[in-house]
C-alpha cells in the first residue's frame, strides 16, 4: 500500500478505542469542527498518527499528503480522549484534547447555543419595541396608510399582544410533539413573514396582520426560550444563561430606538423600523447549527437516553449529571444504563394538557407561580413606559428626535445592567433580586406621577423628573421583573409539564398585556396621567407583597430535584 493509506490505517486505529469506549463526540457541524481543529492542534504539536511507524510515513510525506492525512484523521477522530487513558493508547495515536480542553469546548458550546436561542428574544425586543418609534411617524397624516384613528393605532399596537397570546397557547404542546429546536426555528421564520407584510403594508388592515404574525411568533419565543436553555444548562449556571433571554429583549428594543433616530425624519422610515425584526431571525437561521436539541426533551419525550447523553456530552456535561435527566425512581437504572453499553432508552411520556395544570394538584401550584409572576410583570406597566415613553417625553415639551434619544440612552443603562444580573440571581438568589427590583418599580412610578402633576403648573425641570423615572424604572424592571418571571417558570414545573407550564405563564403575560396596554389611553383620559400613575404604584406595592408570599427558591437546585414540588 502507498504510504498514505498506511497512515489512514493507523489513524483509524487511534481512533477506534476511544469509539468502543462510548467517548464519540455528538455528530453536529460544530462538533466536526471542533474535532478538526483539535486533531491538527494536536499534530502540530508534533503528535503524529499511527504511533512510531505512522510518524516515519508521516514524516515522508509531501505537505498536500500531510494535510490530507491531518483532515481524515480529524474525521475519524474523537471529540475527547479522557486524559487517563492516554498512555494506554499512546502506542495507536494521540490524545486529541486534554478534560481542560474538553470543558472549554463544552461551555463554548452552551454559550454558543444560549446566544443563538437568544436572538429570537432579540427578535421579540425588536418587534415589541419598533412601534414605539414608528407611532411618530404614523400619527402624521402623510404616510401611505393616510390618517390613522385612534381606534385604529389601538388594533396596532394590541395586534402584538394578542398574537403572542395564541402563539403561546400554540407553542407548549407543539414543542413537546416536534422539539424545542424546530419549534423555536418555526417562530423565527414567522418573524421573517411579518416583517414583510409589515415592510410592505399599504392598509392599517396589513400593517395590523404584520404585527400579529410577529406576536405569533413572540408567542413561540417567550414560551420557549428560557425552557429551552434551562434544560440545557447545569443548575450552578442556570439562573445566568437563562436571563440572557430577557437581555435579548432588550437589546432588540433598544436596537429598534437606535434604528428610529436617523429613520424620524425619512419618508416611509417606519417601514424599515418595524421589519428590524427580520434581522435577528435571519441571523440566528444562519447560526442554526449551533442548535442543538434540548438533552431533556430527547429523553422524555423520545426516550432517547443516548442521544440525550450526546447532547450533554457536546455541552461539555460530566456523566455525573446523566442521572438526572430521569424520574428519581428510575435514575438508577438510567444511571446503570448509561454507564454500561450506552444504549439504554425508555418510553417516552405523556404531554401535560393546559387543564391539567388545574385541575391535578401536583401542576396547581407552579402554574400559579407562574402566572402570577408573569402577569404581574405586566401589571406594573413595563410595556406602557415601553410604548409609549418617547411620546409620554413629547408630551412633556421634548422633541421627538429628542425624546427617542433620551430612551436610548435609558436603553444602554438597561442593557449593562442586565448584562450583569444573571450572575446575581445565582449568586443571592432569586427572592432577594426580584424583591428588590419591585421596590425600585414603585420609586420609577413615583417619579412619574410627580412630574406628571408638576409639569402643568410651568416648573422647568418636572420634564427631567420623567427622564429619570423612566430610568430608574427600565433599570429596575431590568433587575428583577425582566428575567425572574422566565427563569422561574423554566424551573418550578415538573418535566412532563415544563413546556406547556412556560407557555401557560406566558399566555397570562400576554393577556395582561393586551388589557394594560388596550387600557392606558382610556385610563389617561379618565384618570389623567397622575392618576394613573398612581394607580400603577398601587399595583406594583401588591406585587411585592404577593412575590413575597409566594416566590420559592430555587437557587442552585436541579430541574429534577423539584419534581416533587416547590
Amino acid at each position: 500500500e502507498s504510504p498514505l493509506s498506511e497512515a489512514r490505517g493507523g489513524m483509524r486505529a487511534a481512533a477506534a478505542p476511544a469509539a468502543l469506549r462510548g467517548d464519540v463526540g455528538f455528530a453536529s457541524k460544530c462538533g466536526r469542527r471542533r474535532t478538526r481543529r483539535g486533531a491538527v492542534g494536536a499534530q502540530g504539536r508534533g503528535a503524529r498518527p499511527g504511533g512510531d511507524e505512522g510518524t516515519a510515513i508521516f514524516l515522508g510525506m509531501t505537505g498536500g499528503e500531510r494535510r490530507g492525512a491531518r483532515r481524515r484523521a480529524s474525521a475519524s477522530s474523537t471529540f475527547r480522549v479522557a486524559a487517563t487513558d492516554a498512555d494506554a493508547f499512546s502506542s495507536r495515536g494521540p490524545t486529541f484534547t486534554s478534560d481542560d480542553d474538553y470543558r472549554a469546548g463544552g461551555e463554548r458550546n452552551l454559550r454558543r447555543l444560549t446566544f443563538a436561542v437568544c436572538l429570537s428574544m432579540v427578535s421579540f425586543g425588536c418587534a415589541t419595541g419598533a412601534i414605539a418609534g414608528a407611532l411618530l411617524h404614523l400619527e402624521a397624516s402623510n404616510t401611505a396608510l393616510g390618517a390613522l384613528t385612534v381606534a385604529a393605532k389601538s388594533r396596532i399596537i394590541a395586534a402584538t399582544p394578542l398574537g403572542a397570546l395564541l402563539g403561546a397557547l400554540i407553542a407548549g404542546p407543539f414543542a413537546d410533539k416536534t422539539g424545542r429546536r424546530s419549534s423555536i426555528l418555526v417562530g423565527n421564520v414567522a418573524f421573517l413573514l411579518a416583517a414583510a407584510l409589515m415592510f410592505t403594508a399599504v392598509t392599517p388592515t396589513q400593517l395590523t396582520a404584520g404585527r400579529l404574525v410577529a406576536g405569533l411568533a413572540v408567542g413561540f419565543s417567550t414560551s420557549l426560550c428560557t425552557v429551552y436553555i434551562g434544560e440545557c444548562a447545569p443548575a450552578a449556571t442556570r439562573g445566568a444563561l437563562t436571563s440572557y433571554a430577557p437581555l435579548g429583549v432588550t437589546i432588540g428594543i433598544l436596537a429598534s430606538y437606535f434604528a428610529s433616530l436617523p429613520l424620524t425624519n425619512v419618508v416611509g422610515g417606519w417601514r424599515l423600523t418595524l421589519a428590524m425584526c427580520a434581522v435577528p431571525a435571519t441571523a440566528q437561521l444562519c447560526l442554526r447549527h449551533w442548535l442543538v436539541e434540548s438533552p431533556r426533551w430527547l429523553a422524555e419525550r423520545r426516550g432517547d437516553l443516548e442521544g440525550a447523553r450526546r447532547c450533554l456530552r457536546f455541552l461539555g456535561q460530566r456523566d455525573a449529571d446523566f442521572a438526572t435527566l430521569a424520574d428519581n425512581d428510575e435514575s438508577v437504572g438510567l444511571n446503570r444504563g448509561l454507564k454500561g453499553s450506552g444504549g439504554l432508552n425508555r418510553p417516552p411520556r405523556e404531554s401535560v394538557t393546559f387543564t391539567a395544570l388545574v385541575t391535578e394538584r401536583r401542576y396547581r401550584k407552579p402554574a400559579l407561580i407562574a402566572c402570577g409572576l408573569n402577569a404581574l410583570q405586566q401589571l406594573c406597566g413595563i410595556n406602557v413606559v415601553v410604548y409609549y415613553a418617547p411620546r409620554i417625553l413629547n408630551q412633556l415639551g421634548f422633541t421627538p428626535v429628542s425624546a427617542i434619544g433620551f430612551v436610548c440612552l435609558i436603553g444602554v443603562a438597561q442593557l449593562v445592567v442586565g448584562s450583569r444580573i444573571g450572575k446575581i440571581i445565582d449568586a443571592v438568589g432569586r427572592r432577594p433580586v426580584a424583591l428588590g427590583g419591585i421596590a425600585g418599580l414603585a420609586v420609577g412610578l413615583a417619579m412619574l406621577a410627580a412630574s406628571s402633576h408638576l409639569t402643568p403648573a410651568g416648573h422647568a425641570w418636572a420634564p427631567w423628573i420623567a427622564v429619570l423615572g423612566i430610568l430608574v424604572f427600565r433599570l429596575s424592571f431590568s433587575a428583577s421583573m425582566a428575567p425572574i418571571p422566565y427563569v422561574v417558570s423554566a424551573e418550578v414545573f415538573p418535566s412532563e409539564a415544563r413546556s406547556t407550564g412556560a407557555a401557560a405563564g406566558a399566555a397570562a403575560r400576554e393577556v395582561t398585556n393586551v388589557v394594560v396596554t388596550g387600557t392606558f389611553i382610556p385610563l389617561v383620559n379618565a384618570l389623567g396621567a397622575t392618576g394613573t400613575w398612581v394607580l400603577y404604584v398601587a399595583v406594583v406595592c401588591v406585587a411585592f407583597f404577593v412575590v413575597r408570599a409566594t416566590l420559592p427558591e430555587t437557587r442552585g437546585r436541579t430541574l429534577e430535584s423539584m419534581e416533587d414540588g416547590v
